[in-house]
């Protein structure tokens, strides 16, 4: 007998969490402020979560044998949630829509949908009286184990992934906070799936555990929502708690003689006191200096370079390292000394960002573009 929906206060609050998760999905496929193909991957990895509280409520309300084929519809998406977040990360930094080879992402997922074909091409009055303890669960137990662990570790190597993805990146003002953030949220949300599976293993789990874990899950999520929201805002030189500062260029009041005054000030000083080569060089450093406001700086740098404050900074010193290279020999300059110099605090984002700029890295450009120099005089730790 299928047994009556009822429905708690924590039911009710993940029931809302739900149809928000679905309604900030529309709002991200609507948006057009920051880069579209980033705005749809946030928005898929929002609507995937959306499904999973989804069917955690109809579990909770005691209604899932009412539909029946929306039960394990979301087990398997936890192996979508890492190589979402990675793809979002590559498109924000190299502005790199998915390609086909990112389709190798999606065969651990594959592969657990072919685990679990036995229950998914079950009908809908057989997966009820499975549902409802009458029927054994058609996948074996070993099988379902394996699975699980498997998740989890997949969870575990992505937040892993990302981390390292970030620390290959250029820092610029506050992007470096942000991109941690977002991984953090994301290491947080691994956390709290991992421990349901083994504290429900001890004898001393009850099921309010499970409404709290969610609950902890159900933050990192919209936490991350909220870090997608801010990233235009942070890449053009604000912090993550203020997303909404570039939309207010429109009513800045600058106008067009300011504007391009104020663009040649940032130009003469850029070209002449090289900022840029501060590690910590930030937007609010940069006003300051010009005797400007953040909100002036920011716009200008938008709309007459046609960058971000992130991509203005990272390009600078890119150029400044490709003429130091160039003009150098290697016995005078190792290429760890040229990042250092230009504002790079360390050789692997360095490495990665002159790459991601010229196609070659530090010591092919030197080959290609530097002065000769004794091969013997080569110094260690070259890129």
């Amino acid at each position: 007998m299928t047994p009556n929906p009822v429905f708690d206060a924590w039911t009710l609050v993940f029931l809302v969490a739900a149809v928000q998760g679905y309604f900030i999905t529309a709002v991200l496929l609507l948006w057009k402020r920051g880069r579209p193909a980033a705005n749809r991957l946030l928005a898929l990895l929002l609507f995937l979560f959306a499904l999973t509280m989804s069917e955690y409520v109809l579990y909770w309300s005691q209604s899932i044998s009412r539909f029946p084929h929306l039960a394990h519809v979301s087990t398997q998406l936890p192996f979508l949630f890492g190589p979402i977040l990675l793809l979002y990360l590559r498109t924000i930094y190299e502005q790199q829509k998915p390609n086909i080879s990112d389709w190798g992402h999606l065969v651990p997922f594959l592969l657990a949908l072919v685990a679990f074909a036995p229950w998914y091409g079950l009908p809908a009055g057989e997966k009820s009286l499975v549902l409802l303890g009458e029927r054994p669960f058609p996948v074996p137990v070993w099988l379902a184990r394996s699975v699980l662990w498997l998740r989890i570790l997949h969870l575990f190597g992505y937040a892993f992934w990302c981390f390292r993805y970030i620390r290959r990146q250029p820092g610029v003002g506050a992007t470096p906070r942000w991109a941690n953030l977002l991984s953090a949220c994301f290491a947080g949300f691994v956390l709290a799936y991992t421990s349901y599976f083994i504290l429900v293993r001890f004898p001393f789990f009850n099921s309010a555990w499970d409404y709290h874990i969610s609950a902890v899950m159900t933050v990192f999520i919209y936490l991350i929502a909220y870090a997608g929201y801010a990233q235009p805002a942070v890449f053009d030189g604000f912090d993550w708690t203020e997303p909404a500062a570039p939309v207010k260029y429109k009513h800045s009041g600058l106008t067009v003689d300011a504007s391009r005054s104020l663009l040649k000030q940032l130009v003469d000083m850029m070209n002449s006191e090289q900022l840029y080569r501060d590690p910590a060089l930030n937007l609010d450093a940069l006003a300051n200096r010009l005797s400007a406001s953040k909100h002036h700086v920011s716009q200008v740098i938008n709309e007459h370079l046609g960058s971000s404050f992130f991509d203005y900074v990272n390009q600078l010193r890119i150029d400044e390292a490709k003429r130091l290279i160039a003009e150098t020999k290697r016995r005078d300059l190792h290429i760890i000394e040229a990042a250092y110099k230009v504002g790079f605090n360390n050789k692997v984002s360095f490495n990665a960002a002159f790459k991601k700029a010229t196609g070659m890295t530090p010591t092919e450009y030197r080959k290609h573009h530097g002065q000769s120099d004794d091969p013997g005089a080569q110094p260690g730790g070259a890129g």
